[in-house]
């Protein structure tokens, strides 16, 4: 049986190392660098403190957390509609997987789009909190309107079908800026040092 040590600096006895306790599965210490699974631990834990974690205080804050989750819940039909609609074949498996990849992307997007703070500087432009609120309500206006168009529109059958031909590039669009946008949020904050 191998026994796996770490060792830490002993709290009764500054300056002397010690063996500290034996890891556990539940541990997030690793005798080696962090690896993929405690990144994903720790980006699991800081979505959970998201999604949980709510200040009322921060009423610009609670708006746009809502635009965001809003966006996100007209989208998870939109998603269905898009799977739904290559009808049932050997490639569904694919459609499905790929709407579900697209969805997960989007969440992401839309969580760190919402998560951003400070400026941003993308093609010699600086970006700040508001440019990424007007990302997020466009965001909002066009998968509400399509979510809207498309379920409770009273259209013919050729017309949904037109209608589906026009607005359904304009979607896949709008998740590629969802998903630019939400990468450009992760970038570097810019704000404290001099641009120029």
């Amino acid at each position: 049986m191998v026994f796996f040590l770490s060792l830490r600096e002993s709290t009764r006895r500054p300056g002397i190392i010690e063996p500290d306790i034996l890891p556990s599965s539940s541990s997030q210490v690793g005798l080696g660098p962090r690896g993929p699974k405690s990144i994903l631990a720790s980006t699991a834990s800081s979505f959970r403190e998201y999604i949980t974690t709510w200040d009322f205080s921060d009423r610009p804050a609670v708006l746009r957390r809502l635009a965001c989750i809003l966006a996100l819940c007209f989208h998870v039909p939109l998603n269905i509609l898009s799977i739904l609609s290559h009808g049932i074949s050997v490639l569904m498996f694919v459609w499905i997987l790929l709407s579900l990849l697209n969805l997960i992307s989007v969440a992401y997007s839309l969580w760190r789009l919402d998560d951003m703070q400070g400026q941003r500087l993308f093609y010699s432009k600086s970006l700040n909190r508001r440019h990424f609120d007007c990302v997020v309500l466009g965001l909002l206006f066009i998968y509400g309107f399509s979510f809207f168009i498309f379920l409770f529109a009273i259209l013919g059958h050729g017309k949904r079908i037109a209608l589906l031909r026009v607005i359904w590039p304009c979607l896949v669009m709008t998740d590629i800026a969802c998903f630019v946008a939400g990468w450009v949020a992760t970038w570097r904050d810019v704000g404290a040092v001099a641009l120029g």
